[in-house]
C-alpha cells in the first residue's frame, strides 16, 4: 500500500513539474473599452522559441484579423527574469481593435 501511495505522490510531481514548464497564453482578456490584453510567459525551463513579446503580439493580431480589424497597440512589457520564485520570462500587450485603413 506504501509503495502504491509514493507512486501516485510521484506521478503527481512529475505532472505539476510538466505544466509548470510549458509556454502559456493568456488572453486576449477584456481591459475596458475596446481595449484588450494578452500575456504570454514561460515556464520554469523556457522552451527557446520566438521571443515572447512577438508571440504575445501576433496572438493580438490573430485577435483582431477575426473581426476583420487590425490591432492598434496600447502598450507592450517585457521581463526576461530572473527565474526565481516563479518569476519567469514574460510579455503582455495591451491592444484596441481599429478597421482597417483604406487603400
Amino acid at each position: 500500500m506504501g509503495e502504491i501511495m509514493n507512486n501516485r505522490i510521484v506521478i503527481i510531481f512529475l505532472a505539476l513539474l510538466i505544466a509548470g514548464c510549458a509556454t502559456q497564453t493568456i488572453g486576449p482578456t477584456p481591459a475596458g473599452e475596446n481595449t484588450y490584453v494578452v500575456e504570454r510567459k514561460e515556464g520554469a525551463f523556457p522552451t527557446g522559441g520566438k521571443p515572447l513579446l512577438a508571440e504575445a503580439l501576433a496572438e493580438a493580431n490573430k485577435f483582431c484579423s477575426t473581426s476583420e480589424k487590425q490591432m492598434k497597440l496600447i502598450s507592450s512589457y517585457e521581463s526576461s527574469g530572473p527565474f526565481i520564485m516563479g518569476n519567469y520570462p514574460k510579455a503582455t500587450v495591451t491592444f484596441s481593435c481599429v478597421e482597417k485603413l483604406s487603400k
